[in-house]
Formats: C-alpha cells, structure tokens, sequence
C-alpha cells in the first residue's frame, strides 16, 4: 500500500498541472474559476495528506520557515479581517480565501515532498504545457469564430489565459531547444502558445512571456556572459515598454496606464489604513470603495487592486507581504545557485513570468494555483538525490521521515477539509444553477451568493418577511455587490423598515460611492 502511494503520489502534481488549465463544468454556475478553486484546494490536501503517509522524504529545507511565516500571515489577516465569514468561503466567482492562500502553500510543500525523480519533474511539465496549449487552442478557435470579444479558452478571462501561456512558455522553448524525439511536439507547442497568447490581446501576458523567455536565456549562460546578457534582456523589456507607452497599445482594452496608476494610488491608501495585518483575505470588495478616488466601474473591476503586491497588502497587510517576499527571495537565491541544473531554468523562468503578470493584476486560482505548483516543482529540481525506503530512512537519504502516530490522523483532517472546502462549493453550486438555492445553503452556509438567491426565490413566491431574512444572512455573510444592498433596501422599504434600508443604500455606496442607484434612493428618501 505505502508503495503504492508513493507511485500515485509522485504523479499528483502532474495530474494537478494538467487538469488545473483544463477542466471546465458546466453543470455549475461558475463554470470556470469554482471547479479550478476546488482543484487546488483539493490537490493541496491530498499531496499533503500522501506525504504523511510516506515514512521518508526531501524536506523543505531553506523554505520551510518562509512557508512557515506565510501561513502564519495569512492566519493573523484572518484572525483581524472585517469579515471573517468572507475571509473563509470567499467571494463568488474569486475564492481568494483564507483556505485558499493555506492551499499555495501546500501545492508548494507537497510538490516538493513527492516529487523525487527527474520523470515526475518532466511529467508535471508536460502536463501544464499541454493543458495550457488545448485551452490556447479553444482560444484561438473563439477568436476565429468571433465569439468571443477577448479570447479566454475555457478560462472565463482572457488575462488568466495570459497568464499561463506567459507561464507555459518558456517552458516549452527550453524543451524545444533540447531536442531530442519530441522536439516538433514542444515546437509546435510554441506556436500554438504564442497564437493564443496573441488572441488575449493582454499586454500584461505578453510582457510576462518575454520576460520569461529573456530570463530562460540568462540563466542559461554560462560565465561572464550571464551579466552582458542581463543587461540586453533589460533593454528589450525597456524597449518594449517605451513602444507600449508610445503606441495606441497603452489604450489597448479600454484600461491606460494611467487608470492603472490612479487605482494603485487609491490602493496605498487602503493599505496605510491597516498596514499590519491588512482588511482579511478576499475583503478588498468591501473595504475598497472607502478610498476609491474616483469611478472605475465602467473601465476596470474596483473590487480588486489589479496588482498583486498590492492586493497581497491589502488583503493581508505588510506582514503577508513580506512573508512572501520571503519565500520568494529564498526560491530565487536557490535558483541561481542551481542555475545549471537540469530544468531549474526553465521553471525559475516560467515564475518569472508569472510575477511580471501579476504585477498587473491579482491573484486568481487557475493562474496562482499552476505558480506554486510549479514552485514546489522547481525546488524539488534542486533537491539533493534521494532515495525512498527504509534504506534511505537508515543512511538518512533525504531526510528520514518515520510515521509518528498522529501523521495518519491529520492525512484524514485534510482529506475532510477537502470536501468541506473543495467538493462541497462544486455540489453547492451545480444545485443553484438548477434552482435549489435551499440545498446549495446547507452545503456552502458561509456563500452569500446562495442566501441571495434563496431570498430572491422566497420573495418571489410571497414570502416577503423570509425572503428578507435570507437576504439579510447574505449581508452579515459579507456579500460584495452594491446592488445587492439596493435590492435588500427596496425590501425592507416593502416592509416599511425605513432606517434600515436607509442603513442599506449607505452599505451599497461604501463599497461603491459612485453606484447610481443607491445614491438616487438615499435623495428619496431625504439623505
């Protein structure tokens, strides 16, 4: 059996890299980013849960205190958020909760406990390239068609796309330049990544694939060079972004450089209002509208930051900034130590690539989920030979790791958590597609999106007083949309609570000072 689990652990990460840029339900109401939320969630319990079933492993080495102080991080963000209910479940259609920055960093230390052979490494590889190049494919083929106004795949954004090919990328040109068997494969993965990439129309995607195919070139000179080539791969990416700022590119999608500035602006400010611990995880919707400058809604999403550092701080303060600055660093030290190595390139740029994107936008599961995944992959790359088996527990190859009796006992907690936190938001939300918002509320609770529903469904059939009930619980649950409060007014007007739908209308225009609707009921009613 432990040998068993050691074979079907070591290709978890593969299974994970491959089903993460793919799978699609349609089945649920959010097809697109709930069914990849639940797969990281998922895959981060059960290659957890696998490694503590193995008797011996690689560690986590240098890593394992920054880890350590990230999950430690996103724990005191949680424990000091505005909504906690929030914080645990996330937004609709987001999912960036507490359990879901828990899951990076345990795709990140799973990762790197089962992967011990250069195979598995590869497989991973291959198994993101050649997902991420069938949605690059679907991309392309809704770009051909015209049905779609940005390319996405079966992503559900086009920038998500961006992001994984700017990932993918890199990776496919290192194998590519290898050669061997399969060296028209990787080719024509380059092509039909690049033509998807391409159909996004995301600039911040472009600059993230060029920055990693530029990183991939330096890390893999040798000598003196390495320097002269860094300072060419520098020019480039400043070429390309004086072209950008100079061009009819910098009003490409509706979204200037400078609307970008401003929503950062307004950002810092956010963050200097909770610098410590940040407003908790996926509460930037609720807070964000109390330092907002001025109106994006018509232009660009206001409920994020649209830069990953930033939501990072906003969301979890300095402190969680900072611990994955830690790790971050920590990888990148290790990296060009072992620049050399066997695939450590390749991966050290596809993150890079993933962290120039990043910088202009935030944290999304499809995307951030395959960036850890590829981090514990890129770590376990510079791990030092390793053998399994008790041999290997007697010489101390890699560590020894005997089971202790509470080993088996956690495996089962994260097996659990898995089906709280991954299986039931998907049963959840297939039953609110069909219309069952009273089952989707006793397998998901803390979702105000199904109280909302439920609600709606309640008022619709007469049951004003228990539809508004309903509607409140989504309230105290944190939902995030204005014209939820507007609509929860209107209600409570029918029922003649006049203050409280006041209260309501003001809710509405604190997480949207500019929404309309709200404002022009507050005039009505004399506020």
């Amino acid at each position: 059996m432990r040998h068993l689990l050691q074979r079907l652990g070591g290709f978890l990460p593969a299974a994970v890299a491959l089903v993460l840029p793919l799978i699609f339900l349609p089945i649920a109401s959010d097809s697109y980013i709930l069914p990849r939320a639940s797969i990281v969630i998922a895959g981060a319990c059960l290659g957890a849960g696998i490694s503590l079933l193995l008797p011996d492993g690689p560690r986590l080495g240098d890593l394992r205190w920054p880890l350590f102080a990230a999950a430690a991080a996103a724990l005191l963000a949680f424990a000091f958020s505005i909504s906690w209910p929030l914080s645990l479940a996330g937004s609709y259609t987001r999912y960036e909760s507490l359990p879901m920055r828990l899951s990076y960093i345990g795709l990140l230390a799973s990762s790197v406990w089962l992967l011990h052979t250069a195979r598995q490494r590869s497989a991973v590889v291959a198994m993101f390239v050649f997902g991420t190049g069938v949605v690059s494919l679907l991309g392309v083929g809704q770009w051909a068609g015209h049905a779609a106004y940005r390319p996405d795949g079966n992503l559900g954004n086009a920038n998500l796309l961006a992001a994984l090919v700017a990932m993918a990328l890199p990776l496919a040109v290192d194998r590519a330049l290898r050669g061997g068997i399969f060296v028209f494969a990787w080719a024509m993965a380059i092509v039909v990544l690049a033509a998807g990439l391409f159909v996004t129309t995301s600039r911040s995607g472009a600059f993230g694939a060029v920055a990693g195919c530029l990183t991939l070139a330096v890390l893999a000179t040798r000598g003196r060079l390495v320097i002269g080539s860094a300072i060419v791969s520098l020019g480039i990416v400043g070429v390309g972004l004086f072209v950008m700022l100079g061009s009819p590119l910098r009003a490409l999608n509706n979204d200037p450089p400078e609307l970008r500035l401003h929503l950062w602006g307004d950002a810092l400010h956010m963050i200097a209002a909770r610098p410590l611990t940040g407003w908790g995880e996926d509460a930037t919707g609720l807070a964000f509208g109390h330092f907002l400058s001025q109106d994006y809604a018509s232009l660009v999403t206001f409920d994020r930051v649209h830069s990953g550092p930033l939501d990072i701080a906003a969301t979890q303060g300095i402190l969680g900034l900072a611990a994955l600055g830690w790790v971050l660093v920590v990888l990148a030290v290790r990296a060009w130590r072992h620049r050399l190595d066997r695939d450590v390139a390749a991966l050290s740029a596809a993150l890079v690539g993933y962290t120039v994107w990043v910088v202009f936008n935030f944290d999304w599961s499809p995307a951030t989920g395959a960036f850890w995944l590829l981090a514990g992959t890129l770590w376990s790359a510079q791990a030092p030979p390793h053998s399994w088996g008790p041999r290997a527990a007697a010489h101390g190859g890699g560590g020894a790791r005997g089971i202790h009796p509470w080993r088996p006992a956690v495996a089962v907690v994260l097996v659990a958590a898995a089906l709280v936190f991954a299986v039931f938001p998907i049963l959840a939300d297939v039953w609110y597609l069909r219309g069952r918002s009273d089952l989707s509320v006793q397998v998901d609770p803390l979702q105000p999106q199904y109280h909302w529903s439920l609600g709606d469904g309640l008022i619709a059939t007469h049951n004003l007083e228990g539809g508004v009930t309903e509607l409140r619980r989504a309230a105290d649950l944190g939902e995030t949309e204005p014209s939820f409060y507007v609509e929860l007014g209107d209600r409570e007007l029918d029922l003649g609570n006049k203050s409280r739908a006041r209260r309501d209308y003001e809710r509405a225009l604190e997480i949207d000072p500019y929404y309309t609707p709200a404002s022009q009921r507050l005039s009505t009613l004399g506020g």
